[in-house]
Order: C-alpha cells, then sequence, then structure tokens
C-alpha cells in the first residue's frame, strides 16, 4: 500500500514540475517582449511578469523538482530490483538530461 501512495505523490509531483518546466520558457519570452514597449506598459508588464516567474519558479518549480527526487529515491529503495532492469537506466538517464534542463532554466532565471 505504501508503494502506491509513493507513485501517485511522485505523479502528482512530476506533473506540476513539468507544468513549470514548460511554462517558464514562455514567461521568459514574454518577458523579452516586454522591453520592447513603452513607458508605462513595459514598467508594468515587467514588475507583473516577474512576479509570475518567481512565484512559478520557486513556489511550484522547485519545490516539485525536489518532492519528485525524493519520491522517486523512496520507490527505488521501496523497489530496489528495478535498478536490476534496463529501462530503469534509461529513464534515469533521461531524469538526469531533466534536471539538467531545469539547472538551465534557473541559470536563465537568474
Amino acid at each position: 500500500m505504501t508503494f502506491l501512495y509513493l507513485k501517485a505523490v511522485h505523479i502528482i509531483f512530476i506533473v506540476t514540475w513539468f507544468a513549470g518546466l514548460f511554462y517558464m520558457p514562455r514567461l521568459f519570452v514574454y518577458i523579452v517582449e516586454a522591453h520592447s514597449k513603452g513607458e508605462p506598459e513595459k514598467s508594468i508588464l515587467l514588475k507583473q511578469l516577474n512576479l509570475m516567474a518567481s512565484r512559478l519558479w520557486y513556489g511550484i518549480t522547485w519545490p516539485s523538482a525536489i518532492v519528485t527526487l525524493l519520491m522517486g529515491a523512496a520507490l527505488i529503495l521501496n523497489q530496489p530490483s528495478w535498478l536490476e532492469q534496463g529501462f530503469m537506466h534509461i529513464k534515469l538517464t533521461l531524469v538526469f538530461f531533466l534536471y539538467a534542463y531545469h539547472f538551465f532554466l534557473q541559470y536563465l532565471f537568474n
């Protein structure tokens, strides 16, 4: 039963993490477009977009990435035999690239 709860929480936080990973670049585009506007529209848009990006990144995306990682580790600890199977090696490689993309977005956000 614990396995099912871990898996459910893991999937829920994967979805919220991906939502942040997909929406953050869109906010970056909006921020760049706002720089070409005239005043006072530019300052109003930049203030709001930066607030939105900050709340998305630090309120949703980062916590979701951390909980996803913790729940994934808990699932592997619960089912260590998965590490012997080929699909898990492929999955963990792809997860590594997702976290690399996450850190790249953090670099852009800074």
